[in-house]
């Protein structure tokens, strides 16, 4: 009983070791950590799945010594391995499409770390048996159908991703990164309190074709003053001693071949809606006002952009975007 004990309890050790892994990765709030705590609890969940079914199976259709066939052999067998094994399947899913959400780094290491379990796991209980050749050979063969099975996995989800996000905006959100600012500015306490207006900043929205970043000067004119204690502040402060610009990363991009005119749209839809400039930017950018990090809510995408236009009985022609 305790060469038995043993190994077991080894196993049920490591496999609540990285549940727990994957349960602090879960909780990060990053798209890359999730998707790696997804997928860990998704491998483990499939080792469990697959094992039950493989012992299943080795054993003739025995559990504990009692024929388990269908349809009586339903419950309490089929229905809850099926289950595991289908719900590892999403969590892997789900955890792979997080994982190419977030950072290189983390795409990198949520593959090491997930194709590292599933060999792991596809290895336990049987090279502890044989010859040293044996198990040499079926480990070499666990860990590159892990390898293969997890390759075909992944390209499976980027490209049926990519294809849906195509489609579906909520799937296109799960791959755009809402990128690192060189200052951690927030439109919050801007906006909602101190009500400062969109057009007191982006100055050119109004009468341009872009809409301007405000200059350091701009950002310094209440900041010489206001929130000086604030290290993001003081960074604002030094670029301004230094004569430096902020490096902005931009958030909405679109194609090189398009040509899209801010003031044109402030202008029709403040005469039609009878609204000021300022509210007509969340038609595109969504309510930044209550944005911590500004990141792209809106497809911006072609057909996005068509269904506006005859929704509002605006050209569609080509050269009206494409000159």
């Amino acid at each position: 009983m305790s060469k038995m004990l043993i190994p077991i309890l080894s196993v049920l050790a490591v496999a609540v070791t990285f549940l727990s892994l994957g349960v602090v990765f879960v909780t990060s709030g990053e798209k890359g950590p999730i998707g790696i705590g997804l997928g860990i609890m998704g491998a483990i969940l499939a080792i469990a799945g697959l094992r039950a079914l493989e012992g299943y199976l080795a054993r003739g259709g025995k559990i504990a010594g009692k024929q388990v066939s269908l349809p009586h052999g339903m419950w309490p067998f089929w229905l809850p391995t099926l289950s595991v094994i289908i719900v590892a399947g999403i969590f892997l899913g789900l955890g792979m499409l997080f994982i190419l959400a977030g950072s290189n780094g983390t795409v990198i290491l949520g593959l090491i770390i997930i194709v590292g379990i599933l060999i792991v796991g596809g290895s336990l209980g049987r090279i502890d048996s044989g010859d040293m050749n044996k198990r040499l050979r079926t480990l070499a063969l666990v860990s590159v159908g892990s390898v293969v099975g997890a390759s075909f996995l992944i390209v499976a989800l980027v490209v049926g991703g990519k294809m849906a996000g195509h489609y579906f905006w909520e799937v296109d959100q799960i791959f755009l990164q809402t990128p690192t600012q060189p200052i951690a500015f927030t439109h919050v306490p801007h906006v909602q309190k101190a009500g400062i207006d969109c057009v007191f900043c982006h100055r050119t929205v109004a009468t341009q074709a872009v809409a301007s970043i405000p200059p350091v000067q701009q950002c310094v004119f209440c900041h010489k003053i206001i929130a000086q204690e604030s290290p993001e502040i003081g960074k604002l402060l030094v670029a301004w001693d230094n004569n430096q610009p902020i490096q902005w990363v931009r958030v909405h991009r679109l194609p090189d071949h398009v040509r899209f005119v801010h003031e044109a749209h402030i202008t029709f839809f403040s005469a039609k809606d009878a609204v000021p400039a300022s509210a007509v930017c969340s038609l595109c950018h969504g309510d930044v006002g209550a944005m911590v990090e500004v990141s792209q809510q809106k497809q911006l995408q072609m057909g996005f952009c068509v269904d506006c236009h005859r929704q509002n009985d605006a050209p569609t022609d080509c050269a009206t975007c494409h000159y």
